[in-house]
């Protein structure tokens, strides 16, 4: 009898399942009295990009920005590591990890590369040596800023600049970062270099949240999903399942809202 025989064959042993760094539970929020977000669930785990895509107006932003601090949560809770922070200002939620790129390459054009960078490390004190090794680290993501440390980010191509409003958010070495339309305005070139580092940060370990325009895009790169629909979360999944789900190319081929709740 062979001895292959003699041995069952070990069931193949399950991808470990990533702890939850951020999580929203039943998060309803708006700008002033309009409501755009009901009752939203979503939650982000260590080492996994999340892309969050859905039609203008779906809330998408809106979710993120509550996460941020940048709006207050109306009802529901929001938790870094299980510890609710739901009434944290913004700039606390930085300490406790959390960056945001918002949309629209901010960057102060006035100061230079190098100046944006120390803006972005402010959190670090007077951590001198701290501070020049998160920069030169960053240099290494992306090359260009290495090269152009003394020039003006107002010089800089949009894509330059969302490289470098990226890595400002990173000089405090976050565990998540969350990104807000990261494609929009550029170049199919600078487009395809962003989602490339994102992949690479994934990689690394950081918890990427990113609001998308371009899902098609987003969902290749990413590894799991929500779809948003009039504030609310329509679909969640791994996301190649999202990106060949008929129903999910449905709505963004703009056919009938009932194609959500097929």
């Amino acid at each position: 009898m062979s001895s292959l025989a003699m041995h069952p064959i070990a069931a193949p042993i399950p991808a470990p399942v990533q702890p939850i760094l951020l999580d929203i539970q039943g998060l309803t929020t708006g700008y002033g009295d309009v409501e755009v977000v009901r009752d939203a669930d979503l939650s982000f785990r260590q080492g996994v990009m999340t892309a969050i895509i859905g039609s203008n107006g779906a809330g998408k932003s809106t979710v993120i920005k509550a996460a941020a601090g940048l709006l207050p949560a109306w009802s529901g809770r929001i938790l870094v590591r299980g510890t609710d922070i739901t009434r944290e200002a913004g700039y606390r939620r930085l300490s406790r990890g959390i960056a945001y790129v918002p949309q629209g390459r901010i960057v102060l054009p006035e100061m230079t590369v190098r100046e944006n960078l120390e803006l972005g490390g402010y959190t670090l004190g007077s951590d001198r040596r701290r501070l020049r090794e998160a920069i030169d680290r960053l240099c290494g993501l992306f090359p260009i800023l290495g090269e152009r440390m003394s020039q003006l980010a107002g010089n800089m191509s949009g894509g330059e600049q969302q490289m470098l409003a990226i890595a400002r958010a990173l000089v405090t070495a976050p565990d998540v970062i969350i990104l807000d339309e990261p494609s929009l305005g550029l170049s199919p070139k600078f487009v395809a270099v962003v989602f490339e580092k994102l992949t690479e940060l994934t990689q690394s370990g950081l918890t990427i949240i990113v609001v998308e325009q371009k899902a098609s895009m987003v969902l290749t790169v990413a590894d799991y999903g929500y779809v948003m629909h009039t504030g609310r979360v329509a679909f969640k999944g791994p996301a190649g399942e999202l990106l060949a789900d008929d129903r999910v190319k449905r709505v963004f081929l703009g056919e009938a809202p009932e194609a959500l709740h097929a």
